[in-house]
């Protein structure tokens, strides 16, 4: 079973992902915002996070790079979500090393769908 972190100052966002993901048996858990996130990790390992962008007190891109910064932590693959559709937002996070983005608002397709690809999941083996 894969274990996903969600981040997000929503909880209403974070509500919409575990809905879009509860098709499939991932253990879930949840921060809202990077502070707590980073206490997760410290806690538990993970197989992919799927981060917001803007939040407060430490926003998603803060914690990514932190995550880029400890060994243990780095390989986590990590979905970026964010309302901002700035192309020199988007061009900071690849360059960062961001992989994997979505813009808000997405649909629950588009969000499954990225998740099995990162995850190198095949959806009928669910």
């Amino acid at each position: 079973m894969s274990k996903v972190l969600v981040v997000d100052d929503s909880s209403t966002l974070r509500r919409v992902v575990r809905e879009a993901l509860s098709v499939f048996e991932f253990d879930i858990q949840e921060a809202e915002n990077g502070i707590k996130a980073l206490e997760c990790l410290e806690e538990s390992t993970f197989d992919l996070i799927i981060l917001d962008w803007v939040m407060p007190e430490m926003d998603g891109f803060e914690m990514f790079t932190k995550l880029q910064s400890i060994e243990k932590l780095k390989m986590i693959p990590v979905i970026m979500l964010t309302a901002e559709n700035n192309k020199d937002m988007v061009l900071k996070a690849i360059r960062s090393g961001v992989k994997h983005y979505l813009t808000k608002p997405f649909t629950r397709e588009e969000l499954l769908a990225r998740v099995l690809k990162v995850l190198n999941l095949d959806q009928n083996t669910q």
